[in-house]
């Protein structure tokens, strides 16, 4: 019924578009940073059911779980998951971006789909800061479908802080997501690379996030690097790309 649904829901609006696909590391909650307890919320999710939650925002830097989690929750609810970039609907024609949006709610609403738009300070940013008439009627747009959709979202976005003041009382719950702890990133090299890792190499390490992990490991495999010292020092790597980030010159993993 839910393919039949979404055929249908994909001929009325002549678009061609994709659910998402499963990721292959599968989401822990235990492995995430969060300022709010997702073990916890996702149980009230499925226990409350589709029609009673609402919209999320999760907020944090890239990596830290946030669309993965939104992903993972929906698996739980039994939800295929309908996922949107800022860049898929963002047309330079004027009502396209509308159209698009409108599109990606109602096609969640036919197919009762689990919908994640990444990118959302794109979609949502301040109004008063808007210089174009166009800027203002999308966030209309979006601000308007919120409000009326009957199904769970989730809006993902590193610049929490630029989203319209408005979207405050669209999203349920505001959750936060931040680098991994000391005992996280441990835990995260332990299930990565399945050995254990130096507690010193890893402490200067307060940057990293579960996606750096994926990252490294992915690596790893590439170069066939197994020994814990070189892996850390991959690590130390991946976090010293990160943006105003103080690079721990000299890093050498402890023997």
């Amino acid at each position: 019924m839910k393919l039949a649904a979404l055929a249908i829901s994909r001929a009325v609006r002549g678009g061609h578009t994709t659910l998402a696909a499963p990721s292959s590391v599968r989401f822990e909650p235990e492995l995430a940073n969060a300022d709010h307890d997702l073990a916890l919320i996702t149980e009230r999710f499925v226990a409350c059911g589709p029609a009673n939650t609402g919209g999320l925002c999760l907020s944090g830097p890239p990596g830290t779980g946030k669309s993965a989690f939104a992903r993972y929750l929906a698996e739980r609810m039994n939800m295929p998951v309908l996922e949107r970039r800022a860049s898929d609907l963002l047309d330079r024609y004027v009502g396209g971006s509308e159209r698009n949006i409108a599109n990606a709610f109602a096609e969640a609403r036919d197919t009762s789909a689990f919908l994640v738009f990444d990118e959302a300070d794109s979609l949502l940013g301040a109004r008063d800061g808007a210089s174009h008439r166009w800027e203002v009627s999308q966030v209309n747009e979006m601000l308007t479908w919120m409000e009326s959709h009957p199904l769970p979202f989730a809006c993902t976005t590193n610049l929490v802080d630029q989203l319209d003041p408005a979207t405050a009382r669209r999203f349920s719950l505001k959750i936060g997501f931040l680098p991994l702890s000391i005992e996280q990133r441990a835990a995260c090299f332990r299930r990565f690379f399945h050995s254990e890792p130096s507690p010193i190499g890893l402490l200067a390490l307060d940057q990293l996030t579960p996606g750096d992990f994926a990252v490294v490991a992915k690596r790893s495999k590439l170069l066939g690097i197994s020994e814990p010292d070189a892996i850390l020092i991959e690590l130390c790597r991946e976090q010293a790309t990160k943006p105003n980030t103080r690079n721990p010159i000299g890093f050498r993993a402890a023997s």
